[in-house]
């Protein structure tokens, strides 16, 4: 039978980890909701194009 074996990595470290790379490089869900207002901004104000 297979015995249960410990994770190399724990989820608390991966959260941790997932922090770490937003707060260095941005949250890539932050930056494409800042670039859709953005283009909703411009889409409002630039109705000729």
């Amino acid at each position: 039978m297979f015995s249960h074996k410990k994770p190399l990595l724990t989820d608390e470290f991966l959260d941790e980890l997932a922090k770490e790379i937003s707060l260095l490089y941005g949250d890539p869900a932050k930056e494409q909701n800042e670039e859709q207002e953005h283009e909703g901004y411009w889409m409002q104000n630039h109705k000729n194009y």
